[in-house]
């Protein structure tokens, strides 16, 4: 008679996400994931893979092949080389903006240099106010 097939199982009751062994690029994909407040289905639908290959990846030693590699690192807006562990993370302007503030902020940097100026003086200036 054979052995039933033991199934994986998701983690242990109790046990934190954020606990779980992960290798090098799991871990920096859970962590960007979860920075950019992506879920893993909706960064599976970006990349064309379902929530259990994005689960996968998160938690097994084998990562993805190139072209996924690529995709993922697209779709999460960093570098692939980040996600395999041979670059740190550079923090850019886009990581630290409130994504609210996304829109009006590149309409900014479509202006001509003076009306730009002029719009950063009244934000500067409101900023200060509020701060006083």
């Amino acid at each position: 008679m054979k052995k039933p097939v033991e199934k994986k199982r998701g983690p242990i009751k109790g046990i934190k996400l954020d606990q779980i062994s992960r290798t090098e690029f799991g871990k920096r994909l859970f962590e960007i994931r979860r920075a950019r407040k992506i879920s893993q289905k909706e960064l599976g639908e970006k990349v064309g893979l379902s929530l259990r290959m994005i689960s996968y990846y998160e938690r097994d030693e084998n990562g993805p092949p190139v072209v996924i590699l690529k995709r993922i690192a697209a779709a999460l807006d960093i570098s692939a080389s980040y996600l395999v562990g041979e670059s740190p993370l550079k923090k850019t302007v886009k990581d630290e903006i409130d994504p609210i503030l996304k829109k009006p902020v590149e309409a900014l940097q479509k202006l001509p240099k003076k009306q730009r100026r002029a719009a950063i003086a009244m934000i500067e200036a409101l900023a200060e106010k509020s701060i006083l």
